[in-house]
C-alpha cells in the first residue's frame, strides 16, 4: 500500500499539470446540454461495458455488446451468461453513478453488493487445489473468497493474491486509505485511482469479477472527483497487466502514467462531445455493422437459398397466386381489344430474343407447376447456350399482358402491361415492370404478399394499361 505521502509525490509528476489543463477547459464548458452530457456519457459508459467484460473472455462484440444494451438484441450462439455479465455490469455502472449524484463515498457493503449485480447469479468453474490438481468451485456473490484463487501465469509460475484470512483485514485498510485520501488536497484524483486499482487487484477479495470490479471501483474516484470514467481497451491488455506487475514489484509511476493516459483520452472525447464535434472512434465502426446486422432479420441464414427447387415451389406458392389476381383485375381491359394473350418468358441475351420461346398462361390452369417447370426447361436449353455466363438457375421471370387490336378506333393498335419476378440469392421481388421504384415488393423465399401489397400492385398494372390506351387514343 502506498503512503500518503508517496502518493502526494506522484500527483506531482510532469503530465499531471496537462491533465488539470484538460479538466478546466471541461469546466469552463459546464454546465452542458442534458443531451449533450447524455451522449458523451452514453459513449464512455458503452465503451467501458464491452472493453472490461472482454478482458475476462467475455465473448461478446462491441456492435453486438451495444445492440443488447441499447435495444435489447441478443447475439445469436453467444453464451446466455455473457449477456447477463454485460447487462448486470452496465447496471452497476448505474449503481456508481447514483452514488455520484447522492455525493456520498462507498462501504465494504457497497462492493459487496456490486459484486453481486455483475456476476448476476453462482456458477461453477474449473479450479486448483493447493497441491495444484484440478478441481471445481462454486463462485459465490458478494462474499469474500473462502479459498485460495492464485493463479498460474504463461511462463508456470503462480501469481500470488492476499489469503482468504489476509483478505477482510486488508479491504478495511483499504477502505480507510481511500477515506484518508479525501482529506489529502494535494493527491490528485488519478493517483488516489490507479493505486486503489492495483491494491484492489493484488487483494483479489472475490472468487472471480475482481478485474472488472477493480476498473469500477477506480473510476467511481474520478468520477466523484468530476473526471469522465476511463476505460482500458481489450487491445491493450498486455500493458495493463504489465504496468500492474510492475506496481506488484513497487515501480508506482507506470501505473500512474498508464491510466493518466486512458484519462487523457477520456477527456479529448468529453471535450469534443462538449464542442458539438464527432465522438465517434475509428473502432466503433464494428458498432455501426453489428447494428445493422441485428436490424436485419438473422432466420435469413437459416431460409432456403435459391434453387430450381426453391423458385418453384415459391412461383407455385405465392408468385402464381399473385399473377392470378392481376391478371383478373386486366382483364376489364379485355373487351376493348379483338385478341388478349398473356404469357410468361426468361429475359436473355440469346441473339434473337424476340423470338424466344414464350410459355402461355391459361385462365384454366389448375396447375402452375406446369408453367414453372416449362420456364425452367426454357432457360436451361434455350438461353443457356447463347449466355457467356449462364446462371445456374432463372434469375428472373416476365409476365406479359398482350391485348391486339384496339375495338373503337380505326387505328387497331395493341398494348401490353408487364410484372417483373426477380431471383436473388435469398428473396425475389416483384413489381409492375413501369413502376420499379414505386410498387417493388421484395420477400424471402417462404414469404408471400400481403393484401394490401397484392392491390397495389393490380392498380398499377391497371392503371398503366388505361395510360397506355387514353395516351394512344389522345394521339390520332
Amino acid at each position: 500500500m502506498l503512503s500518503l505521502s508517496s502518493a502526494v509525490e506522484l500527483s506531482k509528476l510532469d503530465f499531471i499539470e496537462s491533465l488539470n489543463a484538460r479538466k478546466a477547459e471541461v469546466e469552463a464548458l459546464r454546465p452542458l446540454p442534458p443531451e449533450t452530457e447524455q451522449r458523451i456519457m452514453q459513449k464512455l459508459r458503452l465503451d467501458w461495458n464491452y472493453h472490461s467484460n472482454s478482458i475476462e473472455g467475455n465473448q461478446l462484440s462491441y456492435g453486438e455488446t451495444v445492440a443488447f444494451l441499447m435495444h435489447g438484441l441478443t447475439a445469436k450462439g453467444k453464451p446466455l451468461k455473457d449477456h447477463l455479465d454485460i447487462r448486470g455490469h452496465n447496471q452497476a455502472i448505474e449503481f456508481l453513478t447514483r452514488l455520484v449524484k447522492d455525493e456520498r463515498g462507498i462501504s465494504e457493503a457497497d462492493i459487496r453488493a456490486l459484486h453481486k449485480l455483475i456476476l448476476v447469479e453462482p456458477y461453477e468453474v474449473d479450479a486448483l487445489t493447493p497441491e495444484g490438481n484440478p478441481t471445481k468451485k462454486w463462485i459465490r456473490l458478494g462474499e469474500y473468497k473462502r479459498e485460495s484463487n492464485s493463479v498460474k501465469t504463461q511462463t508456470g509460475e503462480t501469481h500470488f493474491y492476499a489469503t482468504p484470512e489476509e483478505t477482510p483485514a486488508r479491504m478495511e485498510a483499504l477502505m480507510a486509505w481511500l477515506s484518508e485520501t479525501k482529506a489529502t488536497p494535494d493527491l490528485h484524483p488519478l493517483v488516489v485511482a490507479a493505486q486503489f486499482h492495483h491494491e484492489f487487484t493484488a487483494i483479489h477479495p472475490f472468487d472471480d469479477g475482481n478485474g472488472r470490479m477493480a476498473r469500477l471501483l477506480s473510476n467511481l474516484n474520478l468520477m466523484q472527483s468530476g473526471y469522465p470514467p476511463v476505460v482500458v481497451k481489450q487491445d491493450n491488455r498486455d500493458e495493463y497487466y504489465s504496468v500492474l506487475s510492475q506496481a506488484d514489484a513497487g515501480s508506482f509511476v507506470p501505473v500512474v502514467e498508464y491510466f493518466g493516459g486512458l484519462l487523457t483520452h477520456s477527456l479529448e472525447i468529453y471535450l469534443r462531445g462538449a464542442k458539438g464535434e464527432n465522438i465517434e472512434e475509428e473502432s466503433d465502426v464494428d458498432k455501426e455493422i453489428a447494428l445493422f446486422k441485428a436490424s436485419v432479420d438473422l432466420k435469413i441464414l437459416e431460409r432456403m437459398p435459391r434453387s430450381d427447387e426453391v423458385i418453384k415451389q415459391c412461383f407455385i406458392k405465392f408468385i402464381y397466386p399473385v399473377i392470378e389476381k392481376i391478371r383478373t383485375k386486366n382483364r376489364i381491359f379485355d373487351d376493348l381489344f379483338y385478341s388478349n394473350k398473356a404469357y410468361f418468358y426468361t429475359p436473355t441475351d440469346a441473339p434473337n430474343p424476340d423470338e424466344m420461346p414464350i410459355v402461355y398462361y391459361s385462365d384454366n390452369a389448375e396447375n402452375p407447376e406446369i408453367m414453372i417447370e416449362d420456364l425452367i426447361n426454357v432457360y436451361k436449353t434455350y438461353v443457356g447456350p447463347y449466355d457467356e455466363y449462364p446462371n445456374e438457375e432463372i434469375s428472373s421471370i416476365i409476365f406479359v399482358n398482350d391485348w391486339r387490336g384496339y375495338k373503337p378506333s380505326e387505328n387497331h393498335f395493341s398494348i401490353s402491361s408487364n410484372i417483373e419476378i426477380s431471383f436473388d440469392q435469398y428473396r425475389y421481388s416483384i413489381f409492375v415492370g413501369v413502376y420499379p421504384e414505386s410498387s417493388k415488393f421484395i420477400k424471402h423465399y417462404n414469404e408471400g404478399l400481403s393484401k394490401r401489397e397484392i392491390f397495389i400492385l393490380c392498380n398499377e398494372s391497371a392503371k398503366y394499361s388505361l395510360e397506355q390506351i387514353r395516351q394512344t387514343v389522345d394521339n390520332f
